[in-house]
């Protein structure tokens, strides 16, 4: 096996890049030109006041003056000034500013050491908190000098976690499982349908004959049945539907972060029969781990796509902190109640479908936490590569974090991405207590 290579080494040089686009994205605003916050007071005030003569002072007044500076606004990190602090990441900026992290570092370490250990030719992890949208951990792994290890460009983002290099697969069947339900399809109603294992074809829309099979949507996602989705979207969605539901779901935008980031991308086929292996999950998307992960806590929320965070204050020379502006969420996906019911459905997923294997390893210690999600596989014949995906959300009936993992593999290989966003979340619940 050849060396692993990360494409971020030590994960303090995230850090530097964050505190790179820190600068032009803190106060000046996203890319649209809009403010990203008000600014603070203080600062507008050392910017906006007329000059005035200044009248008589007592020496104490003097004192005083001259002990008060300009606050300048934060520049590059020195890589050399990032220290932890307790179970903070702090990192230094310049003009004496200070940036306090998201990232927790125990956990960005255990992400880092699970995905080495499954010896993934390229993967990345994103675990967030599902309530304010903070990345907890950010992790990849990228070897250079595997077979199929993908051409990157150099001028891409600095993350895999950040690109959007594998279509979405299965995952997608998330965003057309919420768009049948939200035009009235039940989710708990059998429905026929024709079987499709590996491939949608123009048969596999047609109208199921006698003593066709069934299934009720739930156990659709569960199973990721193609010939359902496929079919069920064929009958039910129209391109506009998909159209908008991707869009709904923050698909074809870039994402607001410090560092850069690809879109993710849904293109709706015109073609009928393309468009309905779209909606089971084959090809015309892509989808990046950090996006994977957002909409896996729309899902375990209330249907909104949460606006992700990874600075969490600055905390100026002057000892005025600056808390990190509560933009709201990125967008709204669905309906509170689609949400509720598409959890029950993610949970068949660990309970009694494609991910039920897997989670037959979940330490005992943790059984009482149940998990919820959907996994997703697609492979390229040259050079074989099969992309691999598990997003989810933990625990099921209370969610705190969701995740995504997704992983590159040859035709030899370790573990899925599953296996790895299994051994993710035990690791952070383990530290629950």
């Amino acid at each position: 096996m050849s060396r692993s290579v990360r494409l971020i080494g030590p994960w303090f040089l995230l850090i530097h890049l964050v505190a790179l686009h820190l600068v032009l994205t803190w106060f000046e605003g996203d890319a649209d030109g809009a403010p990203l916050a008000a600014e603070p007071a203080y600062l507008a005030e050392l910017e906006t006041a007329e000059p005035t003569e200044a009248p008589a002072e007592t020496p104490a007044e003097a004192t005083d003056r001259e002990t008060i500076v300009p606050v300048e606004r934060p520049g590059p990190l020195d890589l050399g000034r990032i220290y932890t602090d307790g179970d903070r990441m702090r990192a230094d900026l310049e003009h004496g500013w200070v940036a306090e992290l998201t990232t927790v570092p125990d956990l960005q370490k255990a992400a880092t050491r699970i995905l080495n250990r499954g010896k993934v030719p390229f993967g990345a992890v994103v675990l967030l908190d599902v309530t304010s949208g903070e990345v907890l951990a950010m992790a990849d792994r990228f070897d250079a000098e595997h077979p199929i290890a993908p051409d990157l460009d150099p001028a891409g983002p600095p993350h895999l976690a950040l690109r959007a290099l594998a279509p979405s697969a299965s995952v997608f069947k998330i965003v057309t499982s919420a768009a049948l339900l939200e035009v009235g399809v039940s989710g708990t109603r059998d429905y026929p349908f024709n079987p499709a294992k590996r491939r949608v074809y123009e048969k596999t829309l047609a109208k199921p004959g006698p003593g066709a099979p069934k299934s009720d949507m739930g156990q659709a996602l569960a199973s990721s049945n193609n010939g359902f989705f496929s079919r069920m979207a064929d009958r039910k969605l129209a391109r506009e539907d998909l159209d908008l539901i991707s869009r709904r779901f923050a698909f074809n935008r870039v994402v607001p972060f410090p560092l850069l980031t690809d879109a993710s991308t849904a293109t709706v086929p015109r073609n009928r029969l393309e468009r309905a292996r779209m909606a089971a999950g084959f090809w015309h998307t892509r989808l990046t781990p950090l996006h994977g992960a957002l909409i896996a806590a729309a899902v375990a929320g209330d249907g909104a796509v949460p606006m992700p965070r990874l600075v969490r204050r600055l905390e100026g020379p002057d000892g005025r902190v600056v808390d990190a502006p509560d933009r709201g969420p990125l967008t709204r996906a669905m309906k509170p109640e689609t949400a509720k019911t598409m959890r029950s459905m993610m949970a068949r997923t660990i309970s009694h479908g494609t991910g039920r294997r897997a989670f037959q390893k979940w330490p005992r210690s943790l059984s009482k936490i149940n998990v919820a999600g959907k996994t997703g596989t697609l492979a390229i014949r040259e050079p074989y590569t099969a992309y691999t995906w598990f997003v989810g959300f933990a625990p099921a009936d209370d969610p705190q974090v969701a995740i995504a993992v997704m992983v590159g593999n040859g035709e030899l290989w370790w573990q899925r991405a599953i296996d790895i966003g299994r051994d993710v979340l035990a690791d952070y619940f383990r530290r629950q207590g």
